[in-house]
This record gives C-alpha cells, sequence and structure tokens, in this order.
C-alpha cells in the first residue's frame, strides 16, 4: 500500500524530472491540496490553484474573467518559473477539444519555465491526444499512521464530550475499523462512534464498519452485513475462538512492524447446522472488519469473459474496503465436481484459477471466511496451506456445547437460563445440531404461547421429543464426513478428556515460582532488531522525550552518533539535532513522516542541562524561510500537537561539514 510521504517524493521527483502534466486522482480534494502546498514550499516553487468557481489564487488577471479554463491557460506566461499549478475537477475541461489542444501548445513553454500542470479530479480522463504527455498519479487514501493523527485531533477537539480513556489496542482496532474511509469521512465517524459514550465496547467497532456500508452498495455481486453477533452467541468451538483472537492481533500496526505478514483466512467443514455461517459473522466482529458475502454463482454470466471480469471486479472492491473479511458460504457448492480435469466447466474452471492465484497472493488486508459441507467435493489444490491458514471442523455440539446453546437461545429471547434444566436438556439432545436446538427452543416458545401458559420445562422436553436430528436422518454421510476430516482438519472445539486432565492437573500441581519483572517492551524489541517498534514504545513509555536521552537510550542497540543531522524539511535552515548516523536518521525520518511519532516545539531551557547544538535558538517559527541557520528547539512524543503539525511534519537529513558550528 502506497504511503502518503511516498507519493509526494515521487511527484518530487517528476516536477524536478520535467513532467509538465500530470492528473492526480482523489476524491480528497483538501487534504491533497495541503500536502502539495507543503511539497511546493519544500521546492521553493510558488503555488497557483485553479477552479472553474473561484479562478486562479493568486490571479494575475487583473479584474479579467480567468474562470475559464482555456483563458488561463492562456496566462500562465505571465506567472514566473518554477510555478504548480494545481486545476481542480479538470477531468471535465479535458473532454473540451480546444482546452486539450491549448494543452499541447503549452508543452515546449512549460518544459522551459520549469512549470508544471497538477490536475486534480476523482475521475481520470486522459484524452488520446495527450496519452503519451499526461501522467496519471493514484493518491492513496490515509493509512493507518494517517488515521491515528486524526483520531488523536477528534480526542483532543472533543475532550470535554468523549471521556473514554483508549489504549493502543483499543486504538488499534479503531484505525483498523476505519481504514478505506477518506479522512473527513473517517473523523466524522470516530466523532459519531465515541461521543457521548461512558463505556468502550464492541458497539463501538459496529458504528465505525457500518460507515463503509455504501463502499458496496452499488455492487450487485457482493452483500454487505452488520456486525450483529458476536462469539458470546457461539455456544463452544473454544479452539476456534481462540485461534482467531490470535489471528485478529496480526492485524494490528504493532505485528506489521514486526514483519507479522497478514493473516488469509480460514476454512470451515463440517455437519450442517453447526454454526459455521454464524461463526463467519462472529470473526468479522472479533476483527472488527467489514463483513462482505460474495455469492460464486451471482458471478456467472452468458458472455464470454464477463464471469472472470465479474471476479476481478469483485476482488477490487473488496480489496478498496479492506481490512474487510470476505465471506464464501458453501464453497463446496461453487467447485463441486472439480475432481477430474474432463469434468471441468471451462467458465468455472478459469474462476477458480484466478481465485486460487489471488488467495496465495494478495497482500491486502483482507481475511477470507470459507464455509463448506462436504469438503471431499473441493478441489485439492483449494485446500493446501498458504491459500488458507487454517482448515476447522465444527462437529456436532457435545454435552457443555449443547447447554450453552439452550441458555444462549434462551437468554436471547428473554427467558432467564436459570430458570430451566440446561444440563437435562443436553442430556436429551445428544447428536442435535446447534440449528436444531435453536427449532427446538423456538418451537416450545410457540406451542407454550398458543396454549396461553409460561414456557416451562415440559414445553422443551415435548418439543424435543417431536425432533429427529439429522445425525440421525444422514448418519452415514456424517460418519464419511468426520473420517475425512480427522486427519486432515483441526476440531473447533478442544478434547473434552485432554482439557479435564489439563485442570485436574492445575488443580494438583506445584505453586510455580515467580519469574523475575519483566524488562521494558522497547528494550526486547531493540535487542531482537525491531528498532522502529522499539521507538515508538520507548516515547509511549516516556511521553515526552527530548533527543539526547533517546540517542544515549538506543546507543546500546544501533549506533546513533553520526556526521548528520536533521533539519524541518519545510524549511531546511532550521535545525533539529545534529550528530546523528544516517541509519538512525533514516529511522527517525520514516517514523516522523509516517506520523508515529511527533516532533513538538519546546524551549531551549528543557537542553539547559543536556548538549545541543550551538545554533541561535529559534523559538518562533519565521512566515518565510529563515535567511540563516537556526536551532528549533523540539521534543518527540506519541499525540500529535494540538493545532496540527505545521512545518514540524516531515524532517530531512543533512551532512554535517567541519565547519559546522554545533
Amino acid at each position: 500500500m502506497l504511503l502518503t510521504t511516498d507519493v509526494l517524493d515521487d511527484l518530487r521527483q517528476r516536477i524536478l524530472s520535467e513532467y509538465p502534466l500530470l492528473f492526480l486522482q482523489t476524491f480528497e480534494e483538501q487534504r491533497w491540496e495541503e500536502e502539495i502546498a507543503s511539497l511546493a514550499l519544500e521546492m521553493e516553487y510558488g503555488l497557483v490553484t485553479w477552479s472553474v468557481t473561484r479562478g486562479a489564487l493568486p490571479s494575475v488577471a487583473e479584474g479579467h474573467d480567468d474562470q475559464d479554463a482555456e483563458r488561463f491557460l492562456s496566462m500562465l506566461q505571465q506567472y514566473p518559473p518554477q510555478h504548480l499549478f494545481l486545476l481542480k475537477d479538470f477531468h471535465v475541461e479535458l473532454q473540451k477539444p480546444r482546452v486539450v489542444r491549448k494543452l499541447r501548445d503549452l508543452l515546449p513553454e512549460l518544459l522551459q519555465r520549469q512549470q508544471a500542470l497538477l490536475m486534480m479530479g476523482p475521475e481520470e480522463h486522459v484524452p488520446l491526444e495527450l496519452d503519451k504527455d499526461l501522467c496519471v498519479l493514484n493518491l492513496p487514501l490515509p493509512g493507518a499512521d494517517e488515521l491515528r493523527g486524526q483520531l488523536h485531533h477528534v480526542l483532543q477537539s472533543n475532550s470535554k464530550e468523549i471521556t473514554l480513556t483508549l489504549d493502543t489496542r483499543a486504538e488499534d482496532r479503531i484505525v483498523q475499523a476505519v481504514l478505506g474511509l477518506t479522512t473527513t469521512e473517517a473523523r466524522k465517524a470516530i466523532s459519531r462512534a465515541l461521543k457521548g459514550r461512558e463505556q468502550f465496547t464492541d458497539e463501538v467497532f459496529v458504528q465505525l464498519v457500518a460507515e463503509k456500508r455504501h463502499m458496496v452498495s452499488g455492487s450487485d455481486l457482493l452483500e454487505f452485513f452488520d456486525l450483529d453477533e458476536s462469539v458470546d452467541d457461539i455456544g463452544g468451538l473454544e479452539e476456534l475462538k481462540e485461534w482467531v483472537a490470535q489471528r485478529a492481533e496480526g492485524f494490528s500496526p504493532d505485528a506489521r512492524e514486526r514483519g507479522v505478514s497478514n493473516p488469509k483466512g480460514v476454512l470451515l467443514a463440517g455437519v450442517q447446522g453447526c454454526g459455521k455461517s454464524l461463526s463467519a459473522r462472529a470473526i468479522a466482529r472479533t476483527l472488527g472488519f467489514p463483513l462482505v458475502r460474495m455469492d460464486m454463482s451471482n458471478l456467472l454470466e452468458s458472455a464470454r469473459g464477463s464471469s472472470e471480469q465479474n471476479l476481478r471486479t469483485v476482488l477490487e472492491v473488496v480489496e478498496t474496503i479492506a481490512p474487510a473479511v470476505l465471506w464464501l458460504e458453501e464453497i463446496d457448492k461453487a467447485f463441486a465436481g472439480f475432481e477430474g480435469e474432463a469434468s471441468q466447466d471451462a467458465t468455472m474452471s478459469r474462476i477458480l484459477g484466478r481465485f486460487l492465484t489471488w488467495l496465495q497472493e494478495h497482500t491486502s488486508p483482507v481475511f477470507v471466511v470459507a464455509t463448506a459441507n462436504n469438503v471431499s467435493n473441493l478441489p485439492p489444490e483449494l485446500l493446501r496451506r498458504g491459500r488458507f491458514d487454517e482448515l476447522f471442523f465444527v462437529d456436532l455440539p457435545n454435552f457443555h456445547e449443547r447447554k450453552q446453546i439452550f441458555e444462549i437461545h434462551l437468554k436471547r429471547r428473554g427467558w432467564r437460563s436459570d430458570r430451566f434444566d440446561a444440563e437435562q436438556l443436553s442430556e436429551l439432545t445428544e447428536g442435535f445440531s446447534g440449528a436444531e436446538i435453536e427449532q427446538i427452543v423456538n418451537s416450545a416458545i410457540i406451542e407454550s404461547y398458543s396454549g396461553d401458559r409460561v414456557l416451562a420445562q415440559e414445553d422443551l422436553l415435548a418439543s424435543i421429543e417431536q425432533t429427529v436430528p439429522l445425525s440421525v436422518t444422514m448418519e452415514d454421510a456424517i460418519f464419511h464426513l468426520r473420517e475425512w476430516a480427522r486427519t486432515r482438519c483441526r476440531p473447533a472445539t478442544p478434547d473434552v478428556r485432554v482439557m479435564q486432565v489439563m485442570e485436574e492437573e492445575e488443580r494438583h500441581g506445584q505453586v510455580p515460582e515467580l519469574e523475575q519483572a519483566p524488562q521494558d517492551k522497547w528494550i526486547a524489541l531493540a535487542e531482537s532488531g525491531q528498532l522502529g517498534t522499539a521507538l515508538v514504545e520507548y516515547v509511549r513509555l516516556r511521553d515526552t522525550v527530548t533527543w539526547q536521552r533517546l540517542l544515549d537510550d538506543f546507543g546500546t542497540y544501533i549506533e546513533t552518533s553520526g556526521e548528520y543531522g536533521l533539519v524541518l524539511r519545510a524549511d531546511p535552515k532550521l535545525v533539529v539535532w545534529t550528530r546523528i548516523s544516517r541509519k538512525f536518521c533514516d529511522l527517525l525520518i520514516e517514523y516522523i513522516g509516517g506520523k508515529r511519532v511527533y516532533l513538538h516545539q519546546s524551549t531551549p531551557e528543557v537542553y539547559a542541562d543536556q548538549p545541543h547544538p550551538q545554533l541561535p535558538a529559534v523559538t518562533e517559527l519565521p512566515a518565510e524561510r529563515s535567511p540563516k541557520p537556526g536551532w528549533c528547539p523540539t521534543v518527540i512524543r506519541m499525540a500529535p500537537p494540538k493545532s496540527g503539525s505545521g512545518k514540524f511534519d516531515r524532517v530531512a537529513r543533512i551532512r554535517l561539514t567541519r565547519k559546522s558550528t554545533d
């Protein structure tokens, strides 16, 4: 995924390499206008913005109309060299032949005067005449680090209305939930979800994820689901629940910094009615991702190539809203009959091949949950490791799970479960699936209501007596399914006998010796070579960090002293710190530019007892670039400045000379 800093560096190089015409495709006009303004300041280029409603700002027309695109282009020669022109919604103007011709006429002058036209709009439209001269750049949506900054901004600006205290894990999950939204959408969604809440619950993520519904509303091939079910609505399946909770940690920014790859997904196979579909919905809530379901049969069309194009479109949409959970229900129905090459349908074969390639190669945070009843019909290449992280077998519920299922369905319908003998109900429903137990409760409630009496144990017992479970009517099929899964799948329910042995050992075992207090997490990370993550943990632990202390503490794990320094990229005469190694400089540039940590302006008194650059201290940033070198005292913090980062949002590396006065 491209980051904002990567795109700005690329844009800078293209402008300096004399790309006169650039089309910037984005919906985030305001955000990118601010970024381009900062870039122009860094490059010491002038910046002019133009729109059909306001004309040029600043303008050289002096009372003349410059709102017409063709007339404005005729005035470009009146602006000085080394200028950037940001043209808003210019995709509309590119449909006019005279404007296209005028752009082609201007190319030699733009190159000679080192001017560049940056056309901005949500829709790419490149006329054939400009195909070789106009370069299109797709500007990315904000990444996790930028959205974290928006979260901090919302918390600071609404401190009276939002009194919740968020830990790092909660922040990570909120940021993950709004990935795929613009900064404006994310800020409004976070504010709406947090305002007025007295307690932080999963409902926050449910509300945030619902904001992405519009991103799939125009697709007939995907179905969006609200996150109504949680793992508490599932009886049993503890092994599966624990595995999903562990994989949820794999999507966190901390995991990404440590090189942990995104989990790919899980295949749930098992007996019908035992909670596979419910588990898919609960997994999405555990991860805090939007849940979209794809029906393979909806992809099929009669026109050649249309089915494959539908699959490509669906996968593009899913990656756009990522992180997300892609739910493939009863995948065995879609890919049944692929045991032999001769029996394969050509269209489905191509769809399967394309889908398998995507499962293997995609790097976007899309977690695939596939459910299947008859896994023996699935092609072997779909089941091999690398396509899914794990294959779980969901069997008929055991005694303890049936007891939980009865309690869950009674509570869901407003009945106190302690008024019923759940153990007796569980004993009498050996071989019943979760769906059949739900039907028993429903039938008993209806029977008691129609008889004008309060639901009692006898009603449930009568309903059990009248129900013939699937395990009886399809005994042979379930036996073969269990035999197939016994050596091929991981059980979603832990072995009860093993659990009993472990509980017995815990009761009678010796009390373990007290371990030594663990060392600071940042130290363990730094010793393991995870310096970036260690830097974040170090700043989070101390809240406010001075430069010399940072260099001293990290000097044990990386060479921090050297012949380089850091300056404000928007004003290179202002020095942040000096005598830093190149490797540590690059690490700091990456994490400050990526908004993982923030620079805050400080005072010289903070460094009164510490060595610091021997340059005149600059306590107030000048409006224009500084004419002479100066030292800008700063500290490093996790939260952004309340008034915004401004010139402190990006830093650059310089090499010190022997004449340096520091």
